[in-house]
């Protein structure tokens, strides 16, 4: 191979990357992260469930889901307009090599991880974004750049207690977002400025008073901000609903380069937000959940972790929690179908109630033709019972 530029070479990051089929019709963008279908079928002749039908190995992709969190393909390298039918093929940075990703959260420099995330609820609009470090292997990144919170910054602010509330206008089609400070770190000084360079990503959130089961909650997605209205205040193109909101202020289409981890499965992150005295249920059976927090609540929200359904134990059936705010009065309850303590005996539940509170379990079992198993801890902080 002819080095015509071994400056301009040794200054470029190291990339590995195919070409896969997507057979979906919505758009894609640079810098998110996209998954297997390991399942993909047909019902034509030679494309059955019971057929050698390669376009499942490793060819087929999609956005990341609650069925192919665990099938991580890699990072897209540029955009895809929607169409109505067809295939597509897509060209993917991969796991082993670097990419530019769609971080949406404050990293150091070759420290820590971020981890590609799914909707909570389908078509929530994160999805293939990198937030909040979750569970290493594929699926998670490491940062190779610095990203901090800084006024007119790449990120402007991020707000993780649950303190940005949301007033939707049907008339204007705007939401007027109060969160301190939010409004001077996009630039504003004494009259409402132009604020179109950025976009206000919502992570989850509810009534931060009551914790609302059914109104008050926030719509996961990603807003176009419109204007910095007030030092506290800024707008946004849609209804984000009426609630306190988990979220992060970012230039829009924010990509940071990252070096995209290879080996074990991380199984994913997704973001989900306590529901008072009633269910609030996670989807992904591995990989890592965040609780959204902030809210006062007369209940515990309650969950259940199922045993888990894959042969044999692997590194990869790993389950992880991390609480991203304090609640106040009741936690997040997670029931574990079949578990055991970090030091031993019945694990029946585990709580989640403030800030920083954790818990990764470990899968063990479904051997050969049995079904039994246990979920494991093996590293917390959030009280067991």
């Amino acid at each position: 191979m002819v080095m015509r530029n071994i400056i301009n070479y040794r200054k470029q990051a190291y990339q590995k990357k195919g070409l896969f089929v997507y057979l979906g019709t919505t758009a894609l963008k640079k810098g998110y992260g996209m998954c297997f279908d390991m399942g993909y079928l047909t019902t034509e002749t030679g494309e059955t469930a019971t057929d050698v039908f390669g376009a499942r190995g490793l060819k087929v992709v999609e956005v990341p889901s609650l069925v192919n969190a665990n099938a991580f393909a890699g990072v897209l390298t540029q955009n895809y307009p929607a169409r109505t039918s067809g295939l597509q093929l897509v060209e993917l940075a991969l796991p082993g090599g670097c990419a530019m990703i769609s971080q949406r959260v404050i990293s150091s420099i070759n420290t820590g991880l971020v981890t590609c995330i799914i909707d909570t609820v389908a078509g929530g609009g994160l999805s293939g974004l990198f937030g909040y470090g979750g569970l290493s292997g594929r699926g998670s990144a490491i940062p190779l750049q610095t990203l901090a919170a800084a006024t007119k910054g790449d990120l402007a602010l991020a707000n993780v207690t649950g303190t940005a509330t949301g007033v939707y206008a049907a008339g204007t089609g705007l939401t007027t977002v109060t969160l301190t400070g939010a409004g001077t770190a996009l630039g504003y000084v004494s009259a409402a400025i132009d604020a179109s360079d950025y976009e206000l990503t919502v992570l989850g959130g509810a009534v931060a008073a009551t914790g609302h089961a059914t109104v008050g909650r926030a719509t996961q997605g990603v807003y176009p901000v419109v204007q910095a209205t007030g030092a506290n205040t800024f707008t946004v193109t849609g209804n984000t609903g009426d609630a306190a909101m988990t979220t992060f202020l970012t230039k829009k289409d924010l990509l940071k380069l990252a070096y995209l981890c290879d080996g074990k499965e991380s199984g994913l992150s997704e973001y989900v937000t306590p529901k008072v005295s009633v269910a609030s249920q996670f989807v992904l059976l591995r990989g890592m959940t965040f609780v959204c927090g902030g809210l006062t609540m007369a209940g515990d929200s309650t969950a259940t972790l199922a045993d888990n359904t894959a042969e044999g134990s692997k590194d990869s059936d790993r389950k992880a929690f991390y609480a991203l705010g304090t609640n106040v009065t009741s936690s997040y309850l997670v029931t574990v179908t079949s578990g055991l303590k970090v030091t031993g005996g019945a694990l029946a539940n585990i709580d989640f109630l403030t800030l920083g509170e954790y818990s990764v379990l470990q899968w063990n079992g479904n051997y050969g033709t049995g079904t039994a198993g246990l979920w494991r801890i093996i590293s917390g902080t959030a009280t067991e019972a």
